[in-house]
């Protein structure tokens, strides 16, 4: 059999190819790891023809026991790659060839590689998207488990990067939570999505048979399939919302990541990291470098140019179908397998940190976060404007940065400098107490200890509900 036999799209053309474009058309090496959806639609298509009469039970037998033997060849690595076959489906289809004969032709009857590919990435991210978006809950389940433990732990909240107010860590770690129980939601919106088929448009124009799309639609469980066939071959709105998902997770979870190297380091030391999550250095005997959060911040990278790939090539394309459509594969196979390696990552994180109390009270009172407090004590028990309780909690913070002190443990004579009504000894210590600061916030979604438990049981019945949605 000559190079241009094995061509699917030999017809008009001789079939001869220069080098530079069989090796800028190949994408083998990409879509050979779509050989299960791609012989998964083989197979549905096999039976559909098989149905309205275009193979016979024999002719139909022999192909769906060649495509088995196709699958084990691949899955024990003893199928051949031949780069001038260019695809995926070519490759089966002449493999076929040489296993059953010349029936094998009739396979591609009433279907095009268009209308292939995009079924074969239908499939491929309806299952990557479940896979994925149930290793975000397994993460988003450890860190509720992590929430509910450490409810009477209270650390310091930041913003601006600076000590803010004292909050529970159980506030903190949920808000992570509700974050990447989001991203899991995405994921199922990619699938919903995918959950349409392509399979049967042919080219772009529909095909020149009788055949049965919903027979087919039931045996892959497509939800529905594509009204207008043009933009069924067209469309990659699917890679595009799995994409996006695949973004949305790698830049949360670069903040995450983010937020345990800084709180890893000695400046901060909030937390320890398991051994194992961690390496030394080639030259530095004292490191533990936090390389499984400095990895997974580093993929956010790669997510977010994947999704930029695909909308460059989209943005000036005309319809239908153009080999442009083909580099879809690229960032489609490198976000899915990124993804997925840094949601476990994430979940091997949460079960991997030991938190530091000591030094997350200690960065409290250096950090001043009682200020607001006392501000707000003094307008509620004093009367004091809060313009003017603002002020006096701000000079008794300066006073007490310049001469050594916390609000913990500053002199009344110190703190009748910033005001007399400081001098309250009963007044300031109940101001200034850290766990009813926290149960003072009872606001719906604050951190007050009866809030928190509030969130938790919310939190999980939303877990349980994404959980079903995603199975």
């Amino acid at each position: 059999m000559g190079p241009s036999a094995l061509k699917l799209w030999v017809g008009r053309q001789s079939g001869g190819s220069d080098d530079i474009l069989l090796e800028l058309g190949s994408s083998i090496e990409l879509d050979i790891e779509l050989y299960r959806e791609d012989l998964a639609g083989s197979r549905a298509h096999a039976k559909m023809l098989g149905k309205i009469g275009i193979l016979t039970e024999r002719e139909l037998a022999d192909i769906q026991r060649g495509l088995a033997q196709i699958e084990r060849e691949i899955e024990e690595g003893k199928f051949e790659i031949k780069h001038e076959l260019e695809d995926i489906h070519t490759h089966i289809e002449t493999r076929l060839t040489q296993i059953i004969g010349p029936s094998a032709g009739k396979l591609h009857t009433a279907r095009s590689r268009n209308d292939q590919i995009a079924v074969d990435t239908h499939l491929y991210v309806r299952k990557s998207a479940l896979l994925i978006g149930r290793q975000i809950l397994d993460f988003c389940s450890a860190l509720l488990d992590s929430a509910k433990k450490e409810i009477d732990t209270i650390l310091p909240g930041y913003t601006h990067l600076q000590v803010a107010q004292p909050i529970r860590l159980s506030h903190h770690l949920l808000a992570h939570f509700w974050g990447f129980l989001r991203d899991a939601s995405r994921f199922k919106t990619a699938y919903n999505t995918a959950n349409r088929m392509p399979l049967g448009s042919g080219a772009m124009a529909g095909v020149n048979y009788k055949t049965d799309r919903e027979f087919v639609q039931k045996e892959l469980g497509f939800e529905s399939l594509y009204e207008n066939a043009m933009d069924a071959v067209s469309t990659r709105d699917h890679i595009q919302d799995f994409l996006y998902a695949c973004a949305s997770l790698g830049v949360r979870a670069s903040r995450y990541a983010e937020e345990v190297v800084l709180w890893n380091s000695v400046e901060f030391g909030f937390i320890k990291i398991t051994d194992g999550l961690t390496t030394g250095s080639s030259i530095m005997p004292q490191k533990k470098n936090p390389d499984t959060a400095e990895l997974v911040r580093g993929r956010a990278g790669r997510s977010v140019a994947n999704l930029m790939n695909l909308l460059m090539n989209l943005k000036g394309l005309p319809f239908a179908y153009n080999r442009d459509l083909q580099e879809d594969r690229l960032p489609l196979l490198d976000s899915a397998r990124s993804s997925m390696v840094v949601a476990r990552a994430l979940t091997a994180l949460a079960g991997g940190i030991e938190f530091r109390r000591d030094r997350l009270t200690r960065s409290l009172s250096e950090g001043f976060a009682l200020a607001t407090d006392l501000a707000d004590a003094l307008v509620i028990e004093k009367g004091v404007p809060f313009r003017e309780a603002h002020h006096i909690a701000g000079r008794l913070v300066g006073l007490c940065a310049e001469r050594g002190f916390t609000l913990e443990n500053a002199p009344e004579s110190l703190r009748a400098e910033a005001s007399d009504l400081l001098a309250d000894e009963s007044f300031y210590k109940k101001a200034i107490d850290m766990t009813s600061s926290t149960d003072r916030k009872a606001s719906r979604g604050g951190t007050a200890r009866e809030r928190q438990e509030e969130q938790i049981g919310i939190a999980q019945g939303e877990l349980i509900r994404v959980r079903e949605s995603l199975s």
